[in-house]
């Protein structure tokens, strides 16, 4: 596979987590040999200029809410996005950056984003299904566990998109476009056991509702690096086809 040129750009807002250090251990372990990883910080108002050319983006998550668009860098955010949406550069969405996806592509159409606070919402080692066949997700099978944190949620589709996994609690936990390689993920392939465990802890701490809770103290038991390595390689084999 030929070398890519990776942007990931990093949403987290907690200061421990600044540098996206998991997507970066990701995209190091499965993209191409000789691939180049770049870090920016959306909320640090440093993105690069539009007119850049990546092979490959991905999005972290963020205690940010997808449905506050009054920070002065959610704007200049969106337009990035937006921009690289339109260049067809093929973007993975993790968490918030899923959200992000669903938000820029509905307002692209002219469409309202079908973004919500979750009914149901989803902390811990959940099982996710497969509903639909997708090169982002060959090579696992039809149901997986892996580390699920949110409190929204996608709650619709805009148009040229199909959804691709589910929960019983979240609709829209994957989905991608069908026209570019464009994906969005609602779980945390990336986290670790330890990140999983420790942010199921403070969630517990904070009193989240037991019944969104799922499975404390398991992640020795159910995490499976698998999921990170099909997730990730596959999303980096298909960008590097494209160059």
């Amino acid at each position: 596979m030929k070398p890519l040129k990776i942007l990931i750009i990093d949403n987290n807002r907690m200061e421990s987590s600044f540098g996206a250090k998991n997507l970066v251990h990701w995209s190091l372990k499965m993209a191409p040999t000789g691939s180049e990883v770049l870090v920016r910080r959306a909320p640090g108002a440093d993105l690069p200029a539009v007119t850049e050319k990546f092979d490959a983006i991905v999005i972290s998550g963020s205690m940010t809410s997808c449905l506050d668009l009054s920070e002065a860098w959610v704007a200049p955010f969106d337009d990035f996005v937006s921009e690289h949406l339109r260049q067809k550069t093929p973007i993975l969405g993790v968490c918030y950056g899923h959200q992000t996806l669903v938000r820029c592509l509905a307002k692209m159409k002219g469409h309202v984003p079908m973004l919500r606070v979750s009914p149901k919402a989803e902390f811990g080692w959940q099982k996710i299904r497969i509903t639909a066949e997708s090169p982002l997700f060959e090579g696992l099978k039809g149901e997986f566990v892996t580390y699920e944190s949110h409190f929204e949620e996608v709650h619709g589709l805009p148009s040229g998109t199909k959804k691709i996994a589910e929960t019983d609690h979240c609709e829209f936990q994957g989905f991608e476009m069908h026209s570019q390689p464009v994906y969005g993920i609602q779980f945390h392939p990336e986290y670790t056991i330890q990140e999983g465990e420790e942010s199921l802890a403070n969630k517990i701490k904070k009193g989240v509702p037991s019944e969104w809770i799922f499975n404390p103290g398991k992640g020795e038991k159910l995490y499976d690096e698998n999921v990170g390595k099909v997730i990730f390689g596959n999303f980096f084999r298909i960008a590097s086809g494209r160059k």
